[in-house]
């Protein structure tokens, strides 16, 4: 798979098995808010993708978690997230020619009727 050089890697938590005995690890997990039957569906399924889609900071948090609560886990690397779009826009540059800067507070902006910091007017229309 090609990667863009500035990608961010995707991770994910596997369950692997457990660390401490099924009922502290049930406990553990009900403090989690995961429920007796998921408890229950983890530990029959052996190895589980628990979690995927995360940066690793919030891979190594819940592994973290789990693990308090009695999993053994391994977090592994699964792909690459999508780059954003804004990323990759493409910006007009205006010509410095259409700048001001503002007599009264010093802001720079595109030229305009007043300034958009402090609102002086720059040109005051006459009748």
């Amino acid at each position: 798979m090609l990667q863009a050089p500035d990608a961010e890697k995707k991770y994910r938590v596997l369950f692997l098995g457990l660390l401490k005995s099924r009922q502290e690890f049930e406990e553990g997990m009900s403090k989690l808010g995961v429920n007796g039957s998921g408890v229950k569906e983890i530990l029959q399924k052996g190895t589980v993708i628990l979690k995927s889609g995360m940066r690793l900071k919030e891979a190594r948090q819940y592994a973290d978690a789990i693990q308090l609560a009695g999993g053994r886990v391994r977090i592994e690397e699964h792909g690459f997230f999508e780059q954003d779009e804004q990323m990759h826009k493409t910006f007009e540059i205006k010509p410095l020619g259409q700048f001001i800067a503002c007599p009264e507070c010093g802001y720079k902006q595109l030229k305009g009727k007043s300034c958009l910091k402090c609102g002086f007017v720059f040109e005051r229309e006459s009748n």
